[in-house]
């Protein structure tokens, strides 16, 4: 396997094409990602690996070197792989040592949209007291890459200011201590727009400070004239986006690797 540079980004695009993601847009202008193919300048497949999600395209018969010995190119502990057509899930779950679990996610539409101004700020607005809506900055991207449960806020970028030089967040703090509690922010950033990260700590949860965080983020990214995309997990971001004003576009099949 061979790990593609910027020079190759123009040259795999076609690998690719079936995934309609904000992510492989962010790795393909050279944002976020890493990627590698079997060979180049002509690659038959290959897998971008952006934080804990992998994107798989091409040729998935061919591919047996990169998915008997995964471990060796994914970071981390899981990886969520998102592929250009279901003959990759045939071959991810042909490989026990990866533990390949078959998922559903929920798509959001991706297109511009016009989002309701005043409803987002009611929503931001509408906070329980002792919590209040920052900025993401030094001090809370350090906090975020430290728990499991807010890494994939920020693990995509190099640094705390790469992170803040490229993209942004807003997250929901305790007043007293300061401690992130919930957030949305861009996990990638690409030209004029971003992919959202949306999280709360699990005991923080049913207090509305998810879509709190949402509507303060949307706000700003509608400010900085960008498009922010979403891709829904489970049902919970899935209705959340849809209150937003984003739409359905319906299950699609995923596959969980853990190592």
């Amino acid at each position: 396997m061979v790990c593609a540079d910027s020079s190759d980004r123009s040259k795999l695009a076609l690998l690719f094409q079936g995934i309609q993601d904000s992510m492989v847009i962010a790795y393909l202008q050279g944002y976020n990602g890493t990627c590698y193919v079997d060979r180049l300048p002509d690659p038959t497949f290959g897998i971008i690996i952006s934080g804990e999600y992998s994107f798989f395209g091409g040729d998935a018969k061919a591919a047996q070197p990169l998915l008997a010995n995964l471990s060796d190119y994914i970071k981390g502990s899981e990886s969520t792989a998102i592929y250009s057509d279901q003959s990759w899930c045939n071959e991810l779950m042909k490989y026990p040592q990866n533990n390949p679990v078959e998922v559903p996610r929920h798509g959001i539409v991706q297109k511009d949209y016009a989002f309701d101004k005043d409803m987002l700020s009611g929503f931001a607005s509408d906070i329980p007291d002792g919590f209040e809506i920052k900025p993401f900055d030094e001090e809370l991207y350090k906090q975020a890459i430290l728990e499991d449960w807010s890494a994939e806020f920020v693990e995509a970028f190099e640094s705390a200011q790469d992170f803040l030089t490229k993209g942004f967040g807003e997250a929901v703090v305790e007043k007293s201590t300061g401690k992130l509690v919930a957030g949305a922010t861009t996990q990638t950033v690409y030209d004029s727009g971003g992919e959202t990260q949306l999280a709360t700590h699990p005991d923080y949860r049913g207090f509305g400070l998810a879509i709190a965080a949402a509507s303060a983020f949307l706000l700003e990214g509608q400010r900085r004239g960008l498009r922010i995309c979403w891709d829904a997990a489970n049902l919970t971001s899935k209705h959340i986006a849809l209150k937003l004003g984003y739409e359905d576009a319906g299950v699609y099949s995923t596959v969980h690797l853990s190592f």
